[in-house]
């Protein structure tokens, strides 16, 4: 886990214009227990497991929501493997107040990914981003990024297959962080 010494506001915006590495950025969308709008996004159309990953985080009875979120495949002379991010904040404006708040989650994810045995070979990076929520209030602290990263593969299909599995992973623990504040940064 590690803090990047940054800040955003949320919402951002986004122009959907296409960059050189052949994605875009669409902005900020509040979107938890809304699955239509969850199943609009660009970025998830795409990747069923992120979709999945990003319906887990933002169902209702989490104490999360998603921020932003982007993946893609990397095929290369080495193989083939997919790579990505997802990220999400606390519900709460005091526990998003202090960082310490992030290492609980992410303490717990390195517990459950050990005490399940999980053996896939991919990476999870966690990392710290200041952010004002700008909408209700200016309540600033921090989000958290998880930069997924799968090892390579000999064919697309098996890493699509180990990317499908760590993300299911990464939503399965996510999906059980439950809400302990009532100081929602969004409404419920």
């Amino acid at each position: 886990m590690s803090i990047r010494h940054r800040a955003k506001p949320i919402p951002y915006g986004g122009d959907g214009v296409l960059r050189e590495d052949g994605d875009a950025n669409y902005g900020f969308k509040y979107v938890k227990g809304d699955e239509a709008a969850l199943r609009a996004i660009p970025e998830l159309a795409k990747d069923s497991a992120l979709l999945d990953l990003a319906l887990a985080i933002n169902s209702h009875q989490t104490g999360l929501f998603s921020v932003g979120c982007v993946s893609g495949p990397v095929d290369d002379d080495q193989g083939h493997r997919d790579s990505g991010y997802i990220e999400f904040a606390i519900n709460s404006k005091s526990a998003i107040a202090d960082a310490k708040n992030y290492f609980p989650i992410f303490f717990h994810f390195d517990r459950f990914l050990h005490t399940s045995n999980f053996s896939a070979p991919t990476s999870f990076n966690w990392e710290l981003e200041g952010a004002t929520f700008t909408e209700y209030g200016n309540s600033s602290g921090f989000t958290c990024t998880i930069f997924i990263n799968t090892g390579y593969s000999a064919t697309r299909e098996e890493a699509t297959h180990i990317w499908a599995k760590s993300l299911g992973a990464l939503a399965h623990f996510l999906q059980s962080v439950p809400s302990e504040s009532s100081d929602f940064i969004y409404p419920q």
